[in-house]
């Protein structure tokens, strides 16, 4: 008989050193979160770029995919790229190609260095010996 009682002892004292769901193995409740309020880690960021042309109604080329004409705003999704701890995002390449007579294609690169991409971006169509957008910058 005092086996028996010994041995219920050590069944009962066993089953509740065993962790049970929602009870963390060192004590207390876990906080169970939805799917909605779990951060969710995404490979991409979106932006938004306004394109403005001097004069306006050039034709707008993003990352090769046309966007209209300028002056125009364009959603762009830059991908992370790389390995975990040297990610990088990608470059955002626009054109702004001429309509009229006595205007020059335009381009730049933007965005490098995982930077924002600086909105609006500005093209100077008649500027023919410009190689960068006119964003400000003297």
């Amino acid at each position: 008989m005092k086996n028996i009682f010994i041995l219920a002892a050590v069944l009962i004292l066993c089953g509740c050193a065993m962790p049970q769901a929602g009870i963390k193995p060192g004590g207390g409740l876990i906080k169970k979160r939805s799917a909605e309020s779990q951060p969710q880690s995404r490979n991409y960021v979106d932006e938004t770029v306004d394109v403005i042309t001097a004069p306006s109604g050039a034709r707008i080329q993003v990352n090769g995919s046309s966007a209209g004409y300028a002056p125009v705003s364009v959603p762009v999704r830059r991908l992370w790229r790389g390995e975990p701890g040297r990610m990088v995002l990608d470059t955002v390449t626009i054109e702004a190609l001429p309509t009229g007579p006595g205007q020059c294609a335009q381009s730049g690169i933007f965005g490098e260095g995982s930077r924002k991409v600086a909105s609006p971006v500005r093209f100077n169509m008649a500027d023919c010996s410009a190689a960068q957008p006119d964003n400000g910058r003297k």
